[in-house]
């Protein structure tokens, strides 16, 4: 018996040393943006207004997440535009973390900007009936990376319109 404890105390000294770092599950990944298309909901860009995206997604704690790469791929034109993402501009909502940003679609590329006071809260979706100027679309793909390196991907694709009222 007193080998059955001195094997285990010497175990546990042996993997008192050991840190262990466990992935937490990244999942349910959920766009919108402030435009809405009235015939089937289907959320969608304005290139000539202002237009917010929000995605959201499950997860346990933003601290545990080391980046965020947003890829927007333009079936119109064909270009990709990447952006990395600080973990630090997420929010909390209930068990989901959030990140709005202003889009600011431009010349070769969809630079963006967050305007001040903008926060997970700042989305009013307004239903637009959609003007004939679709223009094409843009899918948009969020890849988040563990601390443990482990990778969740999420993905929208949203139509884009030139001509909203």
């Amino acid at each position: 018996m007193t080998r059955t404890y001195l094997a285990l105390a010497g175990l546990a000294a042996l993997l008192s040393g050991c840190l262990v770092v466990v992935s937490p599950p990244v999942s349910n990944f959920r766009f919108d943006s402030n435009w809405q298309r009235v015939s089937d909901g289907a959320y969608v860009f304005c290139t000539n207004r202002d237009t917010f995206m929000r995605y959201r997604f499950r997860a346990p704690d933003s601290s545990l997440i080391q980046s965020i790469t947003e890829t927007y791929q333009g079936f119109a034109s064909g270009n990709t535009y990447v952006e990395n993402r600080s973990p630090s501009r997420l929010t909390r909502d209930g068990s989901d973390l959030v990140f709005v940003d202003k889009l600011a679609f431009g010349q070769g590329a969809i630079p963006q900007g967050l305007d001040e006071g903008v926060s997970a809260q700042s989305i009013t979706v307004t239903p637009v009936n959609p003007p004939t100027s679709r223009n094409g679309a843009t899918t948009v793909t969020v890849t988040v990376t563990t601390i443990s390196g482990r990778q969740y991907s999420g993905s929208y694709t949203y139509d884009t319109y030139a001509n909203c009222p």
